[in-house]
Order: C-alpha cells, then sequence, then structure tokens
C-alpha cells in the first residue's frame, strides 16, 4: 500500500482552490467582483513641503443687515375757536334781553382728521448663518484625512470642494450630495477612478485642494477606507464627513439621484 504525503496533498488543494477562486472573480460582476491589490504610482515617496498656502480660494463674506425705516408722524393741530353769538329771547314784561353764548369749532381748510402715530412693527432678526473658517483646510501630510462635521462639509460643498461618495454604486443612484462622484471602494473599478484621480490632480497644487469623503454615516468605514487609498497616492488634504449622507438629508442639502454627480 502506498503512503501518501499529506504536505504534498494540502498543497495541491490549495493550488486547486486558489485557481478556481481566480477564474471566478474573473468572471464575477463588478459589484460583486473581489478587489486586487492595485498599482499606486509614487506611494511611498512623499514630497517635502514647506507651509503650504491655503488652495482654497473664497470670497469675502458679505453680510446684508435691513435698516428699518421708522416714520414719525406730527400729530395733527386742531384749532378751536370760541365764538359769541347774541339770540334774542322774548323777554318777559319790564325784564332785558338774555345773551347766550355758543361755542363753534373751526377747522382749517384741507386739515386732515387727526389720527394717532402707527405703532413701527419691529422687523424679527434672522439668524445667521454658522460660519466657518475654510482657511484651516490645509494639507496635513501627517495623516491620512480628518473628521468634519455637517456645517464644515456644508462650507466646503458651498466652496466647490470635490465630494466623493464611498458607497455602493446602487446606493449612490438612489441619493447622493448633489455634485459627489460615485468612488465604491468595494467594487472592483476602484482602483482605476483613483488612479484616474491622481491622473486629473497629479501636480501638487492640485493634490493640495481639499476632498471631502462620505458614505453612510454611524459605523460605515468606507469613506476611512477610500480616504487610505488616496492618501497613498500623496492627497494630503481628505476630509471624511463622518455623520455622512443621512446627515446631509435632514440638513436640507441638495441632492441628486441617478449616475451621474
Amino acid at each position: 500500500m502506498k503512503s501518501r504525503n499529506p504536505f504534498l496533498q494540502a498543497l495541491i488543494l490549495i493550488v486547486i482552490a486558489s485557481v478556481v477562486a481566480v477564474v471566478t472573480n474573473a468572471f464575477a460582476s463588478r459589484t460583486r467582483k473581489l478587489v486586487l491589490p492595485g498599482y499606486y504610482p509614487n506611494a511611498l515617496r512623499v514630497p517635502q513641503r514647506v507651509a503650504p498656502p491655503p488652495r482654497l480660494e473664497t470670497g469675502a463674506a458679505v453680510t446684508t443687515t435691513a435698516a428699518t425705516a421708522t416714520t414719525t408722524v406730527a400729530p395733527l393741530t386742531t384749532t378751536t375757536t370760541a365764538a359769541t353769538t347774541t339770540v334774542a329771547q322774548s323777554p318777559g314784561p319790564g325784564q332785558p334781553a338774555i345773551a347766550i353764548p355758543t361755542t363753534t369749532i373751526e377747522r382749517p381748510a384741507g386739515a386732515a382728521t387727526a389720527t394717532a402715530p402707527a405703532a413701527t412693527a419691529a422687523t424679527p432678526a434672522i439668524p445667521a448663518a454658522p460660519r466657518v473658517d475654510l482657511s484651516k483646510f490645509r494639507p496635513h501630510p501627517d495623516k491620512p484625512s480628518v473628521d468634519i462635521s455637517g456645517e464644515e462639509a456644508a462650507a466646503l460643498h458651498a466652496a466647490g470642494a470635490l465630494f466623493l461618495d464611498a458607497r455602493r454604486t446602487s446606493v449612490y443612484e438612489a441619493g447622493h450630495i448633489a455634485g459627489a462622484r460615485s468612488f465604491s471602494v468595494w467594487e472592483s473599478d476602484i482602483d482605476d477612478k483613483v488612479n484616474a484621480l491622481f491622473g486629473e490632480r497629479g501636480d501638487p497644487e492640485e493634490q493640495d485642494k481639499p476632498i471631502v469623503i462620505y458614505c453612510s454615516g454611524g459605523a460605515c468605514e468606507d469613506s476611512h477606507m477610500l480616504a487610505q487609498k488616496l492618501y497613498g497616492i500623496q492627497f494630503n488634504n481628505i476630509y471624511v464627513y463622518k455623520d455622512g449622507f443621512p446627515d446631509w438629508e435632514k440638513r436640507n442639502g441638495p441632492v441628486r439621484k441617478g449616475g451621474q454627480p
């Protein structure tokens, strides 16, 4: 009876399982395909930076204060003139005539009836929107990303910062932040999208511009995983909207549906 080497048998089974897994992954759909390690140019080479200035240019905030106009109505003056008129009364025998004074009110021609000045209604104060100092969003080459709040995300969105949606494409199409690109970290084309973004912003000045990544908030870590990928190719000004798309909807932020940003 021939003895079989158990280590050789285990090795053969591992090789067969690996071949089957690779072939199955090759024919899988884009949303189910396993993401294989990608190639990131210059991933370990970080250029030395010297106090880079903020690249995000924002216009000066203009505050408009509505002035409350107060109109003072001058009270009208009414002139009263007393006139004395003698009324002839038939006297009795041997009695003198009696003069009875009467009062007449005279008004100047064209004079309006005096009315009380109308009370001036106070203009309700409109609460000012929270201001965010955009100059603080500087490159941070020492860490992959920085978590930001909903107010900060809204300020960066208004300033034209790039937003990336790390959720799956089907969820993105059901509703996403207006202008955000679909960068699903779990789908097979994520490496192609990351490399394409590097081609768009390969210049160091372009890489200094803020990028906001979000997912479903809460325990979702897809946005942080995408931030790690971008940090590996020298993007060093990345921010993670920690509360994600649900918080954006609560704030009534602009939302779009479909496959386009």
